[in-house]
């Protein structure tokens, strides 16, 4: 019997001692167990690392590096990876136990794959002072039957946890963009899927927890109505020649729909981006 193949694990972290060891723990639960764990500390100022020194586990490998963004830690990670398979995993999220067992059966069920994502149990949580005030149950938007077509459409949502390519893309120039300061592991995909068109694979199952928290420190939730138009901009104009790309609708709808918004928070006639997908928890309704 072949050995199962080494899945390289990597985690992002700045300033997360408050939920790094929830998600390295959900790492060394797993029922897969040949994996290797590398996380990436892009200059935390908090007491990261000493969190992460108290595992002794001879998989994990901890580096620290100059600040330059989660894209910048993703991309050190795996020019230091040693497995098959590269999987992510942010610091503020967990995987389910059978996560990459999951992913290592289906890919190997698939051997035409070169990337793959699953379902996610996803929440948005809004936090004030600290402290959650609302929860929204979000995970209907990570659909049974996704395609290539639905990530280049953008017709669901989906994150980078979990997210498994085989490494040796790295090595063929397909990186995460360092310059994106949001929707990266959207850009990726595409990236991916325009040279491996038939290369996804969708895998149906839920495998991970993934919580965007509003107000919080999540990256994604600081941002605002203008960071999501520029990214949006930005990745039409990388990828509008794409073959995959033709027929899309969202360029330049969601450009103009989310600068129209921040014109109208400078306006003061909408409330501050945190509170977009919570109105009825905005101090301005």
């Amino acid at each position: 019997m072949s050995k199962p193949p080494l899945v390289s694990v990597i985690i992002p972290t700045y300033n997360r001692v408050h939920t790094i060891a929830t998600a390295v723990d959900s790492v060394f639960r797993q029922t897969y167990q040949n994996f290797e764990l590398i996380i990436i500390d892009d200059a935390s100022t908090d007491d990261t690392h000493s969190v992460v020194q108290k595992y002794r586990d001879p998989r994990l490998s901890y580096f620290d590096k100059p600040n330059g963004g989660p894209s910048s830690a993703r991309n050190y990670g795996v020019a230091r990876a040693s497995g098959e398979w590269v999987m992510y995993l942010d610091s503020d999220d967990e995987l389910l136990p059978a996560a990459i067992a999951t992913m290592v059966s289906w890919l190997k069920r698939n051997p035409e794959a070169v990337f793959a994502i699953p379902r996610a149990d996803r929440r948005l949580e809004l936090y004030e002072d600290g402290k959650m005030v609302t929860s929204v149950d979000d995970s209907g938007d990570t659909p049974s039957t996704f395609t290539i077509g639905d990530i280049f459409m953008r017709n669901a949502g989906f994150s980078c946890n979990a997210f498994m390519h085989l490494r040796r893309l790295a090595s063929e120039g397909l990186r995460w963009d360092e310059e994106l300061a949001s929707m990266e592991d959207w850009e990726l995909m595409m990236t991916i899927g325009e040279k491996y068109p038939h290369g996804f694979l969708y895998v149906p199952v839920v495998l991970y927890k993934y919580r965007q928290r509003f107000g919080s420190d999540n990256i994604v939730s600081r941002g605002g109505y203008q960071t999501w138009a520029d990214a949006f901009e930005y990745i039409y104009q990388k990828h509008q020649h794409d073959t995959l790309l033709k027929g899309q609708t969202w360029y330049p709808s969601r450009v103009e729909k989310w600068t129209r918004f921040q014109k109208e928070f400078e306006a003061g006639k909408r409330p501050a981006f945190k509170y977009h997908y919570f109105p009825d928890s905005s101090p301005d309704r």
